[in-house]
């Protein structure tokens, strides 16, 4: 990982948390310090959560600062994840933009775990600076798989990278550009939503249908049981009716749309 990305792995009391499935979050609070929503981004399959937390603001900071053996409360899943049900038996392209990385990374662990359910699979992740490449072992592992396509593309390249991969210099949709798929696919896509309506006119252009586009809209889900108001957008609560969402649906939401670019 990197200096303000860390992967915590946390051991939960059985029971404690109930299964979780890829695209819903968590709230994670520290005694003193505060609470905050956070993606999961591991195929849960034992009494342990894993967490891919950026560091930035007073909370985070706090969970840096923890040692092993420290606790964490932890309460949820929350919201409506990725239809893993539709997305079984069809071929598949997860979409993934800097830090957006986390929540398909669950997505596709919960995927490689059952790969006989699912078609083909293409994933496609960009980022700003080669250096932020997250999970770069795991990355450098799934290039040496032949039931999958991995695409990886930065703005900036630096070299070294250790360990080296192959990184192709330009934006998310410039190396989607190099994936084959067609309308066979249902898609996948968490990010900046500044890059949403880039990669959507991508998939659309190769006729993928709205309803076979998911994306992960997250916003502020400070309280999680839609009673805060600070992720309501459109008349819908991110926490609550997403924070994923079909293309298709977000068509009847026009402040979510204008946001999402879509």
């Amino acid at each position: 990982m990197s200096e303000d990305n860390h992967l915590f792995r946390f051991t939960v009391e059985q029971g404690a948390i109930a299964d979780c499935k890829p695209g819903q979050f968590l709230e994670r609070w520290r005694a003193g310090v505060g609470e905050g929503p956070i993606s999961i981004c591991a195929d849960r399959s034992d009494d342990t959560i894993e967490l891919c937390v950026h560091r930035i603001g007073r909370v985070t900071d706090a969970l840096f600062k923890m040692k092993e053996g420290d606790w964490l409360g932890l309460r949820g899943p929350y919201g409506h994840g990725f239809p893993i049900a539709e997305m079984e038996g069809r071929n598949l392209i997860l979409v993934a933009g800097g830090l957006g990385i986390a929540p398909i990374r669950a997505l596709l662990q919960y995927i490689l775990n059952r790969r006989e359910k699912f078609g083909k699979l293409l994933i496609v992740y960009g980022m700003r600076h080669s250096q932020d490449l997250l999970f770069r072992h795991e990355m450098k592992n799934l290039y040496g798989r032949d039931d999958l396509q991995l695409f990886l593309g930065a703005e900036e390249i630096d070299s070294p990278e250790v360990p080296p991969i192959q990184i192709q210099l330009g934006r998310v949709t410039d190396v989607l550009r190099m994936a084959e798929f067609d309308e066979t696919y249902s898609a996948a896509i968490c990010g900046p939503p500044v890059m949403y309506p880039y990669v959507v006119n991508e998939l659309k252009a190769k006729g993928m249908l709205e309803k076979n586009i998911f994306l992960s809209l997250e916003r502020h889900m400070k309280c999680a049981l839609a009673k805060c108001g600070h992720c309501f957008i459109g008349g819908v609560y991110a926490c609550k009716e997403g924070p994923v969402f079909s293309l298709s649906d977000l068509r009847f939401i026009p402040e979510v749309v204008e946001c999402a670019g879509c």
